[in-house]
């Protein structure tokens, strides 16, 4: 007489329960031969025993790996009584506080930054290696609609490159930084949310292996009267538009009138402030700021984008930027971020 025929389900079970991504369906197949078998006689009950066994053990271990994996995700950073970060961990965006540290996701570094609620981020103890830093908060003007996120980033880059000079005093003493924005969507807009979070970090993947803030007490009278003399100029240099003159000539023209401003702004601090050892470089750059002032004006008031970019560069041919080092090497202040 001819053995019983091999449950064909029995079979399938073990194969697919071996092959990790199809554990379910073994599982399944392996429940529908147990089920079979007894009815039609056939053969392959250790099959589907062995099919299902495996197919719940990787099930198993698949829902232990993933909520290990969510745990770690989601585990908050630990904080001292200062609030300062102790212990890394993980966070929503809008958690962040001003003075964390934290590594964002490529897809955060846009002009354009992301809303707020969306997206999460590691957070660092900021004497470890990291590649971003909270800076500053600030609310946007009521109004009952969605202003739109071009008149937002309008409003963001100009007010998170002047309150990044607020936080650290000598923002050129950090290297090159560039400062970025996470904002408020539609969504959250109408839920209330009106508040921007200024952040800076390197350009492209470098990384910080310390904090960028720098307040008063860390630097003597005379660094102070220096930096406090070249803040104007920092602060609108920074607020230079994202858009070429080709693409958008009226707000490079704006931008040149308030840097001729701001510099006009440096050269009568300088002329007022006395740096003791410093005078002679003082002196030469304050006379090298005033030949560049009207280029400035030139820049602001130029017909097209060449006659810009002409006055531009004649502009640059006058930052005074050799002074400016020997000021900072005499005042012991770290060289500018051009000149590392």
């Amino acid at each position: 007489m001819a053995p019983p025929a091999l449950n064909a389900f029995a079979v399938t079970s073990l194969v697919t329960a071996l092959l990790v991504c199809l554990a379910p369906l073994g599982l399944v197949f392996g429940l529908v031969a147990l089920w079979q078998i007894p009815r039609k006689g056939q053969r392959g009950k250790g099959l589907a025993i062995a099919g299902v066994s495996v197919s719940g053990a990787v099930l198993v271990l698949a829902a232990g790996l993933a909520t290990v994996a969510d745990f770690r995700v989601w585990t908050l950073p630990a904080r001292d009584d200062n609030g300062a970060v102790t212990q890394p961990g993980w966070a929503p965006v809008q958690s962040l506080d001003v003075g964390d540290c934290f590594t964002p996701g490529a897809w955060m570094r846009e002009r354009d930054t992301p809303p707020l609620g969306k997206g999460g981020v590691q957070v660092i103890p900021c004497d470890e290696t990291h590649r971003a830093e909270a800076y500053a908060t600030f609310r946007l003007a009521e109004q009952e609609e969605f202003p739109g996120r071009e008149a937002i980033a309008e409003v963001a880059w100009q007010r998170c490159a002047e309150l990044f000079v607020d936080y650290s005093v000598d923002p050129e003493g950090s290297g090159t930084l560039q400062t970025y924005y996470f904002r408020p969507d539609e969504v959250g807009w109408d839920a209330g949310r009106r508040t921007v979070l200024c952040w800076a970090a390197r350009p492209g993947d470098a990384e910080l292996d310390g904090s960028v803030r720098r307040d008063e007490s860390d630097f003597d009278t005379d660094q102070l009267a220096f930096l406090s003399a070249a803040k104007p100029m920092y602060v609108v240099t920074a607020q230079r538009p994202a858009k070429s003159p080709e693409q958008d000539l009226a707000g490079a023209k704006a931008w040149a009138e308030r840097m001729a401003t701001a510099q006009a702004e440096t050269i009568q601090r300088l002329e007022e402030t006395e740096l003791a050892g410093v005078e002679r470089p003082t002196e030469r750059l304050v006379a090298e700021l005033k030949t560049g002032l009207p280029l400035w004006r030139k820049a602001a008031d130029a017909s097209d984008a060449d006659a810009f970019l002409k006055s531009l560069r004649s502009v640059n041919r006058h930052d005074g930027a050799e002074h400016v080092e020997r000021i900072r090497t005499a005042l012991g202040l770290p060289a500018s971020a051009n000149q590392r």
